[in-house]
């Protein structure tokens, strides 16, 4: 089945992963939603691509610097000309879970797996192991395995990785992989298909663009404009 995960939410036209921008790509018809999760000076779980404020918000610095009651002081819609804060992950869940699937990338694991120990249980205090995944580089990957191993697991290659993405897939028994949008091609496609594992792609964001990556087997795209990928669904 083909599916359309919206990255960050709707993340070229609103403020990204933010509650509104995951509101309007379920409104859309997104299959998924993907976020991204860090922890803050306290220790506390926030969703945020990035580990430093200036692209992203109204501050400066490091989020790794801040505590999660400053941080939530500040603007990060700024740039788009919206007044919107951070959310945390339990946010997500209070309003999302179980109505879209979450495909959460978790940017580090914190001491002792920590950041993974934190989300596991919020996938079961709102009963959502059938509608969430975590992805991840082979270092969370192996807190993972280690501490969340009831949760799906997706292999995540970027372009300094060293590990072979199916190599990783196959070490920390994935059900999934999500390619970097230069580091597929179909042959690989089919070699994860081969074993059982389902191939994301980041990213996608034309017509055109999903007709050729579904074609070639991609199972589910990530895309910025969900808008665009409501509009191919239709087709």
């Amino acid at each position: 089945m083909r599916k359309f995960c919206a990255h960050r939410g709707v993340s070229l036209l609103m403020p990204e992963n933010t509650l509104p921008a995951f509101a309007a790509a379920l409104s859309l018809g997104a299959d998924e939603i993907e976020f991204d999760v860090r922890l803050t000076k306290d220790n506390k779980l926030i969703v945020s691509h990035d580990n430093t404020l200036e692209r992203i918000s109204d501050g400066k610095g490091k989020l790794e610097d801040f505590t999660l009651k400053e941080l939530i002081e500040l603007n990060i819609g700024c740039k788009q000309g919206w007044n919107v804060t951070f959310c945390t992950p339990e946010e997500v869940f209070e309003q999302f879970a179980n109505k879209i699937t979450f495909n959460m990338h978790l940017k580090e694991h914190g001491e002792n797996g920590y950041l993974i120990s934190e989300l596991a249980k919020l996938v079961e205090k709102y009963n959502a192991r059938e509608n969430v995944y975590f992805a991840g580089s082979p270092s969370e990957l192996e807190w993972m395995e280690r501490i969340a191993p009831q949760i799906e697991r997706t292999a995540i290659q970027l372009p300094e990785d060293t590990m072979d993405i199916f190599e990783m897939a196959k070490k920390y028994h994935c059900t999934k992989v999500q390619f970097w949008w230069t580091m597929y091609d179909k042959k690989l496609i089919d070699k994860m298909h081969a074993e059982g594992i389902k191939c994301n792609l980041f990213y996608a964001d034309t017509a055109e663009d999903y007709e050729r990556c579904f074609d070639m087997g991609i199972d589910t795209i990530l895309t910025n404009r969900m808008d665009l990928a409501a509009r191919y669904k239709k087709l």
